[in-house]
């Protein structure tokens, strides 16, 4: 019997053990270890469990763990809500069903006496024989700061595509889940809220635009706000690529001198930076490429006036020209031009100073080597920089110099302006080679004069008593074998502008003295008279040797000399024994003497005939001079004829001054040194 009983006691124990067995493999809790939640939020304690097939669970509670024993601290309990310890209290629910192997927890307002707290899920209240359900607890971590949120933005940022700016956090409270903005950012914002894992869920925010050149180095915010109101903010700051813009030429002075080295810059906007550039110049409207490539390009030859610069800024994405010029200003020292003159007009000289020069010239004049004085009002040309003035005079000016000055802050320039007329030639003579020949010889006349125009031609004529007979023409020179006898000669200038004779000239032949048969002696009255007439050149001089005179009577001894004709009379007392009387002339090529018979008994009558022949040869020696002299003033109006005509010059000039009384009768052509 007491075998009986201990066999079925043997038979329900194993029986019991089996249950048991069978029953703890069926229970599992799947809880997380830990979980955050911020400070006012909420957490929810995702929770499941599995049970034995045949158990239908109804109930979930949740408890405090707590190491004293018989303290079971409740947190959540639909049976016994009174027993909810108070920071827990009005806090928890409970969001799953039993029935379903839901135990999930949530907690609202969490506060700091959460944190560190251990909490676990019990199902109705089975025996912690069957499952201990405190061994799977979760702890409860409580923060005060809100997580930043993490920012991420596309790889490939570039000028006119698209960027997507993405935002996200993580939290534990998915009924009531943080909100996200991105400020003011323009573009079309998307939301996401997925589920991860432990008991977190992540809240995702996206916005998307297309990127421009000024979105480069932007900061994109995003800003969280959680139950309770907890906020954070995270930012993200954009790289945007794009090709140069904003190109523009910098450097130092815009107002610089001719000659003076400029450092130019190349500025441009661009990312990634330029990386290569292109100079160009614009000089009187052409555009000239500059042998520069990198940013910054130092220009040597700077010109005048206005230099406009322009460069292109280039990177992988493009490339971009400078928006507007820089134009650098070099200024210069005055330069009179070449147009600068002076001319006559109607008895006036006017002269005329033109330069160019930056800053603006100023104007001085200077007259015959005296002090500066200014001009009135000069003329100015804005669109050549050029400066101008005239300085005139009334009436005519000889040997007059006008010096026109021009000067600024760099410097001066000067130039004298000289004016004259043109005119037939003037001063017209002839000049002999040798001067001193002997009857003979070879002589060569040149015919000299000035003229402006050049002197083009030349006329020799011989001149007799009441004409001239031409020689030749062309030729500035004749060539002749000379005796005494050779005559006389006169050549004439010629030019475009007129014709001018020289005066008339004998040619200087030099020979021995020879006595004229003209000589004689006379006597009557007591008076003795003796004339002889000596051809020389040059002039003989004429010893009386009277052979009959005592030494110590007085004799009276005349010369009288025309031209070449020397008549040298003695008269003295006359003597009973007179006997003839020698004439002796000498000169440096030889002598010659006669002796003159003494001519005794002259009559009254025959004096008187005498003299009255004389007389008549004198007066028409005298008659025929004053002939020739009208003769040779009519030639001289004839062949002087004279044409003016105005004319320009630039620059100095050799002067050459024209006397008007080398053609008598002309107008003067007057020669201005201006």
């Amino acid at each position: 019997m007491i075998t009986l009983r201990k066999h079925v006691f043997l038979c329900y124990t194993l029986q019991v053990v089996w249950c048991v067995l069978v029953v703890a493999e069926e229970w599992t809790v799947t809880i997380p270890n830990q979980i955050s939640g911020l400070m006012g939020s909420c957490v929810l304690i995702p929770c499941s469990f599995t049970h034995p097939s045949a158990y239908i669970p109804t109930n979930v509670a949740w408890y405090q763990y707590s190491k004293l024993p018989g303290k079971y601290p409740v947190v959540f309990s639909r049976t016994k809500p009174g027993d909810i310890v108070e920071h827990y209290s009005g806090r928890t629910e409970l969001v799953g069903r039993a029935s379903d192997g839901d135990c999930s927890l949530m907690i609202n307002g969490m506060i700091l006496e959460h944190n560190g707290e251990d909490i676990y899920p019990w199902v109705d209240e089975v025996s912690k024989s069957v499952f201990a359900f405190f061994q799977w607890r979760v702890t409860l971590e409580v923060t005060d700061t809100a997580p930043r949120p993490q920012l991420s933005v596309s790889e490939v940022q570039r000028e006119g595509g698209n960027i997507t700016v993405s935002c996200a956090v993580l939290h534990t409270c998915p009924s009531s889940p943080p909100s996200l903005s991105f400020g003011d950012q323009r573009g079309v914002v998307q939301g996401y809220h997925t589920e991860e894992i432990q008991g977190r869920w992540r809240v995702l925010s996206t916005i998307s635009f297309v990127a421009r050149a000024e979105d480069h180095e932007k900061v994109v915010a995003c800003n969280v706000t959680h139950p309770g109101g907890q906020t954070a903010a995270g930012e993200v700051v954009l790289d945007v690529s794009y090709a140069p813009r904003s190109v523009s030429v910098s450097g130092g002075s815009t107002v610089v001198q001719v000659g003076t080295n400029l450092s130019l810059s190349c500025v441009s906007d661009a990312n990634p930076p330029a990386s290569s550039y292109l100079w160009y110049l614009r000089r009187d409207g052409l555009v000239m490429p500059l042998n520069h490539s990198t940013e910054t390009a130092a220009v040597t030859d700077l010109h005048p006036d206005e230099n406009v610069f322009h460069c292109t800024a280039i990177n992988p994405l493009g490339r971009s020209n400078s928006s507007s010029s820089f134009v650098v200003t070099a200024e210069y020292k005055p330069s009179i031009l070449a147009n600068s003159s002076c001319f006559y007009h109607a008895g006036q000289v006017i002269c005329r100073c033109q330069a160019r020069a930056r800053p603006r010239a100023k104007v001085l004049w200077m007259v015959d080597g005296g002090p500066l004085f200014p001009s009135s009002d000069p003329t100015t040309f804005p669109q050549n920089h050029t400066v101008m003035d005239i300085w005139a005079a009334e009436g005519t000016y000889e040997n007059v110099s006008v010096t026109c000055l021009v000067n600024n802050t760099h410097g001066y320039d000067k130039l004298l302006l000289s004016v004259f007329v043109k005119a037939p030639p003037t001063n017209v003579s002839i000049s002999q080679l040798p001067a001193r020949p002997l009857e003979g010889e070879k002589v060569t006349l040149s015919c000299l004069g000035h003229g402006h125009l050049p002197i083009s031609s030349y006329r020799w004529y011989r001149v007799f008593e009441e004409q001239s007979v031409l020689l030749r023409e062309d030729s500035g020179s004749l060539s002749l074998s000379v005796t005494r006898d050779v005559g006389q000669f006169r050549c004439s200038a010629l030019n475009e502008m007129g014709e001018c004779s020289s005066d008339t000239m004998a040619v200087n032949v030099e020979y021995a003295p020879a006595i004229l048969p003209l000589s004689f002696c006379s006597g009557n009255d007591g008076q003795v008279r003796c004339e002889c007439v000596v051809d020389s050149h040059p002039v003989a001089k004429i010893i009386w040797t009277p052979w009959s005179i005592q030494d110590n009577q007085t004799h009276n001894i005349t010369d009288l000399l025309n031209w070449r004709i020397l008549r040298s009379i003695l008269i003295g007392p006359k003597v009973d024994d007179m006997g003839d009387v020698l004439c002796n002339s000498t000169n440096e090529h030889g002598s010659a003497f006669l002796k003159l018979p003494f001519i005794a008994g002259e009559t009254s009558a025959q004096r008187s005939l005498f003299y009255g022949g004389v007389g008549g040869a004198l007066l028409l020696v005298l008659s025929f001079a004053s002939f020739l002299f009208w003769r040779f003033y009519s030639t001289k109006r004839r062949d002087c004829r004279v044409t003016l005509e105005e004319v320009e010059l630039k620059g100095a000039l050799q002067v050459i001054h024209h006397d008007p009384t080398d053609c008598p009768g002309s107008p003067e052509a007057r020669v201005h040194w201006i």
